[in-house]
């Protein structure tokens, strides 16, 4: 993951007009903005050369041709009427330190390439920020924009966001050392904050603002917001009847009790849950670990999931299940749009813990989404605090197509280290995950209209998070309580 984290790029191309979008991009954290459509901000020669390209964001972090004798070029009216910044793969702009102290980023960056300026050596930088010159720019502090193309593209915005790093010395179209990874094509603009976006409004603010500029349409990418970096001041829970992200009840809420369990038993309740025994069409599990009942209790006030290591019967190890086995279980009762919060500790292993809603009963109408996804002890360090959340649309009447939306917010912690609170709120415009109380990831909701199970599970992730290192068995995942409100109406 390391490389992929370091270029943290999303490559939109875009295909339609967007309308009534903002004249300009957010102002707040904005700390180097250059605009290829606003030629008073460029410092031209009569080739039209750019010897300097200022920056608008007020903070004058202007950029400087490297090369005199090789300097981008001014191209007018090229692109939705505005002009724009052409390098030739020569050359490109230097930029001083922006900020020396660590912290987040976010970039934009608008840019194409015409097929007569295709043919050039793949990897080129849009933008290269390099405070640590004794390394490369793709290894942290150090970040980079690349373009691994040699291809003509169509307008593009290419988005990175990164945490706790410096922003610069800088570079547009090239390296920042070495005068290496020139880029040839044309940047339209480029936006940078000191910040991460706040919010999925926002977000959308700045890419309908590049969308309307540059008659490009607002992207898909645009539809989903992800944190970046620490979840700053928690709620704090004064009504444990209210879901913890709202304890003022702005929503109204009315609890499920059908869809709530505090697990203060000694035993399942079979009345309320089923635990998947391999029969009839449920999943036998994620081969080679098998759902089995005796993996699921309740005790000490928790759900508790066990993945272990278990000698398995010869007809399941014909199917595929050796070694392994763990459980699923779920709620009889489908819920439909309200708020569901977990309070849970993943297992310290590389087996999974998952809590999701699912409906996969129907051929014609299968979805899932995921609350969360984790791997807690992983052979890579970064997965054991990855918060993985997904929204999957597996089939429906018109369609069996795929469809998948998700993301990931890397938490300061290792998710597996103790108890947190995870909430998720499904509503039908938009799907919001909680940490704690705080706001991590909010989409669009575009397909999910249907009611789902409550499910908790682990599974073999092999590929994901690495086979499981059998001295970490048995591992188990335990869930405090979970609770579902819906909107009074």
């Amino acid at each position: 993951m390391s490389k992929c984290l370091l270029l943290c790029v999303l490559m939109v191309a875009f295909g339609c007009d967007a309308a009534q979008a903002p004249s300009q991009p957010p102002a707040t954290g904005l700390v180097l903005w250059l605009d290829g459509a606003d030629a008073s901000t460029m410092t031209i020669d009569a080739q039209q050369g750019i010897a300097r390209w200022k920056d608008k964001s007020g903070q004058s972090n202007d950029a400087t041709a490297d090369d005199a004798a090789t300097q981008p070029q001014r191209v007018a009216n090229a692109l939705n009427g505005h002009s724009v910044v052409r390098f030739s793969n020569v050359s490109g702009f230097l930029g001083k330190t922006i900020r020396a102290s660590k912290g987040p980023v976010t970039v934009l960056i608008v840019s194409r390439r015409l097929p007569d300026q295709a043919k050039v050596d793949p990897w080129q930088r849009l933008l290269s920020s390099r405070p640590n010159t004794a390394t490369n720019d793709n290894v942290l502090p150090n970040f980079a924009i690349s373009l691994q193309q040699a291809t003509a593209y169509e307008p593009t915005v290419s988005v990175l966001e990164l945490f706790d790093v410096p922003i610069g010395p800088y570079a547009i179209g090239r390296n920042v050392v070495g005068n290496s990874d020139n880029f040839r094509g044309d940047i339209a603009e480029v936006l940078v904050y000191d910040r991460p976006f706040a919010s999925l409004a926002e977000r959308q603010h700045a890419f309908g603002y590049l969308a309307q500029k540059w008659s490009i349409a607002i992207p898909v990418l645009a539809d989903t917001w992800t944190r970046v970096g620490p979840l700053g001041a928690l709620p704090t829970s004064t009504n444990a009847n209210l879901p913890l992200s709202d304890q003022a009840n702005v929503g109204r809420w009315t609890l499920n009790a059908k869809l709530s369990d505090d697990f203060n038993g000694t035993t399942l309740d079979l009345g309320r849950w089923h635990v998947n025994n391999g029969i009839g069409n449920e999943s036998l599990g994620r081969k080679p670990a098998l759902f089995t009942p005796n993996n699921a209790s309740v005790g000490n006030g928790n759900l508790n999931i066990v993945f272990r290591k278990e000698t398995l019967a010869q007809k399941y190890v014909k199917l595929g299940f050796k070694d392994y086995t763990s459980a699923m279980v779920r709620t009889l009762e489908r819920g439909f749009y309200g708020y569901y919060e977990a309070r849970a500790k993943p297992m310290n292993s590389a087996g999974s813990s998952a809590f999701w809603l699912a409906w996969t009963g129907m051929a014609d109408n299968a979805t899932e989404i995921d609350i969360f996804e984790i791997g807690g002890k992983t052979k890579n360090a970064a997965f054991d605090r990855s918060y993985n959340m997904n929204a999957h649309l597996w089939a429906t009447p018109q369609s069996t197509e795929h469809i998948a939306d998700g993301s990931v917010w890397i938490s300061p912690w290792r998710l597996a280290d103790d108890f947190h609170v995870y909430g998720f709120d499904w509503q039908p415009d938009t799907l919001r995950w909680y940490v704690d109380g705080v706001l991590v990831r909010e989409s669009k909701n575009k397909h999910f209209f249907f009611p789902m199970q409550i499910i908790f599970d682990s599974e073999a992730m092999w590929q994901w998070f690495g086979v499981v290192d059998d001295a970490d068995l048995p591992s188990t995942f335990s869930v405090d309580y979970v609770k579902m409100w819906q909107r009074s109406q």
